[in-house]
């Protein structure tokens, strides 16, 4: 029979309950992650001024895979979702509320265009002179790939009088393996064309791509897609 392992880790993973002090007077921790209480098998305790808590319990509810490597000690902490990244660090606090939804709308039409290779979805997305023919030709023909996707970061881009908008989206990807694949999107907002006494953008979506980059393509274990949903091809 295994020895059972118990492996703390720093407060910085959690969110220690405000009433802190009261609590840890009382001599009970709580702990929230993402605003939620949650009861662990093994409690939450004090150890040098410092709140130790149960790793694996932690990261499984994060949504994360925890492993135990008895031969070179090693607990391994592998998340199985699209992970949270960084890209750019800029202050984009100054874009409104509505731009980002306009921008969101567009990704996600132009993701499903890209993924079934219809022509009225990404012509609505894309710019006059993007080559809408080829990137028909690189989705799968049998079916669509794409279980999820997400705008990972967004930064301004000024070109002249006008704003271009670079946005970094991760898609959680199936077919010989798994994959996670980033591309960069330059969005502009679609021009707008005079019809007799009508403007419109002509069939266009508020914001349209002017560029796709492949940035990379990072295999990984398993897709965690939605709770309850896990592709795993290692098994």
């Amino acid at each position: 029979m295994k020895k059972k392992m118990i492996i703390s880790v720093l407060a910085t993973l959690v969110t220690v309950s405000t009433v802190f002090g009261a609590a840890y007077a009382s001599g009970v921790i709580k702990i929230n992650v993402n605003g939620k209480q949650v009861s662990t098998d093994v409690a939450p305790r004090m150890v040098n001024n410092r709140v130790m808590v149960p790793i694996s319990f932690i990261s499984k509810a994060l949504g994360a895979n925890v492993a135990w490597n008895e031969k070179t000690q090693t607990v391994s902490i592998k998340s199985i979702g699209i992970p949270h990244e960084n890209v750019w660090n800029d202050d984009v606090s100054n874009i409104g509320q509505f731009t980002v939804a306009g921008i969101n709308n567009t990704v996600q039409v132009f993701m499903a265009g890209m993924d079934t290779g219809s022509e009225d979805l990404l012509k609505k997305t894309t710019t006059d002179d993007m080559d809408v023919e080829l990137l028909k030709q690189l989705h799968f023909s049998m079916g669509p790939t794409m279980l999820a996707s997400q705008i990972m970061d967004i930064k301004q881009i000024k070109n002249g009088q006008k704003t271009e908008y670079q946005v970094r989206v991760a898609i959680q990807t199936w077919l010989e393996e798994t994959t996670i694949d980033y591309w960069d999107l330059t969005l502009v907002l679609a021009p707008y064309i005079k019809e007799g006494n009508t403007t419109s953008t002509g069939g266009k979506m508020e914001y349209i791509v002017k560029k796709r980059e492949v940035v990379k393509s990072v295999p990984i274990d398993a897709l965690r897609v939605f709770p309850g949903y896990t592709l795993d091809f290692k098994k």
